[in-house]
């Protein structure tokens, strides 16, 4: 029977073939081969940061390489040399040089993130009377981060603009400073970095990578709410970034003071700052907005249709531009000239898919997930936390209050309760909505953000 050195072997001409260079030099070669015990390849590396990069990225073409050669299913198990069993202890001693000569650069690499997106800049950005100060302010902090306005904080509801304006600032800093470390990243992906750091107790380097940052952008930060620990380090790494004089950028779907899940001391930062809102673009801003985004896909559209267009819809410049897309789709596959008929069928298939009757229970507990930053899985359990019962009397009122399903179906949908049990806590999240201002607040905007985003 071949050796698992040599089965290794074979498989890493396989993955060499299968993997960019970069992968396979920085990760994969980082891998010792250690044993093959009861289908499970065993494998170490030096530090928990190689391994939960390789486990996250690269575990399953390990598998599949290994499997091939091998003519069986197996499953890799990724090592620290710390986690080594006693029966492996002597192969994981042998050390491999380049790992601690690899690791600093690729921690460097991590920390550099770059990944605003290049097509939103602000020369494709429609300028109104609803979003010129806010639009003003980010060409300022572009032109002069740190020194103009810190923090920037910028609020308004789904589709009017706010990610398109920060990602101006990232790539305008970037043409300006291609050395400036910038960190562009969603407050639910902060989220889920910092859990993974937490559970791969690799924390210095997801502390390094953010407060190494000279511009930090988070779009949506109302997603780090309700988790005391992320809520923690985010203070600490604002604080950082603000005692080192760097720029920090956030935007949410509403202003500091009414992010209620977040602790008074970070709403208190967020508002030191310049605060900024955009607001629901007007008549004349919304047919700038369909006449450049026409442009952009080159293709023309009659006065009449971008009229009719502009008046119908009214708070979304999202739905503006899948009406155009559509158009334009109707225009490269048919030949078909934008009319008035064609421009009502477009919006009619954009404004559908935003419809309630899209809206599902699944939908509906992902929001209210997101909003109180506590796990849909969470929500529909028999967990008697006083914020899981918050979060989950909140997704059964709503769901109640704009879908059509009836009391079982709801207790179905929340993990199998009984329709007494739904029905008393509609009941109760009523009682609170009339005698708690904030909850009923929490309420209308989770029901509005939900019906504008779907």
């Amino acid at each position: 029977m071949q050796s698992f050195k040599d089965v290794w072997e074979k498989a890493l001409l396989v993955l060499k073939n299968d993997l960019n260079s970069t992968s396979y030099e920085s990760w994969i070669k980082l891998l010792i081969p250690m044993k093959i015990e009861n289908d499970v390849a065993y494998f170490c590396v030096s530090t928990l940061f190689q391994k939960s990069i390789i486990d996250k990225k690269y575990k399953t073409e390990i598998e599949n390489a290994v499997s091939g050669v091998m003519g069986f299913s197996v499953t890799a198990q990724i090592m620290t040399e710390d986690e080594v069993p006693p029966r492996f202890r002597e192969i994981a001693q042998r050390k491999n040089e380049e790992i601690s000569t690899v690791l600093p650069q690729l921690e460097e690499e991590e920390g550099r993130a770059f990944n605003a997106k290049s097509s939103l800049t602000f020369e494709n950005f429609v300028i109104g009377k609803e979003n010129e100060f806010a639009h003003a302010a980010a060409l300022a902090i572009a032109n002069n981060p740190a020194n103009a306005y810190n923090p920037f904080f910028l609020y308004g509801h789904s589709g009017l603009g706010k990610t398109h304006l920060i990602n101006a600032i990232a790539n305008k800093i970037q043409e300006n400073n291609p050395n400036a470390v910038i960190m562009y990243v969603k407050g639910d992906e902060f989220t889920s970095e910092l859990i993974d750091a937490i559970a791969t107790n690799t924390q210095r380097i997801f502390k390094n990578k953010y407060r190494k940052a000279d511009v930090l952008l988070v779009d949506d930060v109302q997603f780090i709410s309700g988790k005391k620990a992320i809520q923690e380090e985010f203070f600490h790494t604002f604080d950082a970034l603000y005692e080192n004089n760097r720029q920090i950028i956030l935007t949410s779907d509403r202003p500091p003071k009414e992010l209620m899940t977040l602790e008074e001391r970070l709403q208190s930062r967020f508002a030191m700052g310049l605060i900024a809102d955009i607001q629901p673009p007007e008549y004349e801003t919304r047919v700038a907005i369909i006449k450049r985004k026409a442009a952009l896909y080159n293709l023309t559209i009659p006065e009449d249709v971008v009229e009719l267009i502009a008046t119908k819809i009214k708070t979304n410049v999202r739905e503006l531009e899948g009406t155009i897309k559509k158009l334009k789709a109707f225009n490269s596959l048919w030949g078909q000239t934008p009319t008035i008929a064609l421009a009502k069928d477009a919006m009619e298939a954009v404004i559908k898919e935003n419809t309630t009757a899209a809206i599902t229970p699944d939908i509906i507990i992902d929001q209210v997930s997101r909003y109180y930053n506590i796990s849909a899985e969470d929500i529909k359990s028999g967990k008697k936390t006083t914020d899981i019962v918050a979060a989950r009397k909140m997704a059964m009122y709503i769901i109640r209050k704009i879908t059509n399903l009836s009391l079982p179906e709801i207790g179905k949908e929340m993990g199998g309760k009984n329709h007494t049990t739904v029905l008393y806590s509609i009941n109760k999240q009523e009682e609170a909505i009339k005698q708690n201002p904030k909850i009923a607040k929490a309420a209308a905007e989770l029901i509005e953000n939900i019906k504008k985003s779907y």
